[in-house]
């Protein structure tokens, strides 16, 4: 089955676990697939990455892989903005005022469907699910990582696992400051499909501690494992007029320069 890829250039990366532990172990920390994003518009029609499944009872069912990220936008402080009284200044502000009424009208959609969804609820959730996705990354852990992540964010980190030398023991220290929901968009792929994502600001202390193979312990050393501080975007889909589809996760946007956490001391 064909899926819409993630296009090129545009900051999509793998866990951030890698670059917690990639100075336990050989090969690149980066993200080793190729770095994918797709600014698209979601087709108002079933596409090549929906399939049409029907159950006994002829009821129609769909799968959806990936139809690209739905929007690259996230705000930025004003203070990073340019001056109002410059011409970039002005289309930062009009591209303000249009992606905030993207914004309102994906809320209103996703709370018509998931009754009682509220973002800063979900950011904690969502939270959770990254937290299970690093636990099950570290471990080598592909059953889990399948049902946590849609296809290409999965199929590139089970090439990362498979290229890696030890699994790891992964950990939240801490929250530097609580998840937030950045960003929210639905899309309409047909008239009883809609997906729904959710940009989440995850803003943490990590550690990780490679894993003796011949012990199933700590390896020597690893108690010199300092936490990191780390900052990420990551976004979340579901398909929201089916409620019992689960969110996972899409992959990750880059974080803008001005939110990157400073480097320790």
């Amino acid at each position: 089955m064909a899926t819409v890829g993630l296009r090129a250039g545009s900051g999509m990366r793998g866990p951030v676990l890698q670059s917690v532990v990639s100075t336990f172990y050989g090969g690149s920390s980066r993200y080793s697939g190729k770095q994918f994003l797709q600014r698209a518009t979601v087709p108002a029609i079933v596409g090549p990455g929906l399939i049409r499944h029907h159950s006994q009872t002829r009821e129609q069912h769909y799968v959806v892989n990936e139809f690209g990220l739905l929007s690259p936008y996230t705000p930025s402080p004003w203070s990073q903005q340019p001056s109002f009284f410059s011409a970039a200044g002005l289309r930062a502000v009009q591209n303000r005022v249009v992606e905030g009424a993207r914004e309102l009208f994906s809320l209103v959609t996703i709370k018509y469907y998931l009754s009682g969804w509220k973002s800063a609820e979900f950011a904690e959730q969502a939270e959770e699910l990254y937290s299970a996705m690093n636990e099950a990354y570290a471990q080598g852990d592909l059953r889990s990582l399948e049902s946590i992540c849609l296809p290409t964010m999965y199929a590139s980190l089970k090439n990362d696992i498979k290229k890696r030398n030890t699994n790891f023991e992964w950990r939240k220290v801490s929250s530097v400051t609580p998840a937030k929901s950045l960003q929210i968009r639905c899309g309409r792929l047909a008239s009883d499909f809609t997906i729904g994502q959710v940009v989440v600001r995850i803003d943490q202390e990590q550690a990780a501690v490679p894993l003796s193979k011949r012990r199933g312990g700590a390896a020597a050393g690893a108690s010199l494992s300092k936490p990191t501080h780390v900052t990420e975007y990551v976004v979340f889909q579901k398909i929201i007029t089916d409620p019992a589809s689960p969110w996972r996760i899409y992959g990750k946007m880059d974080v803008p320069k001005w939110d990157q956490p400073s480097p320790r001391k």
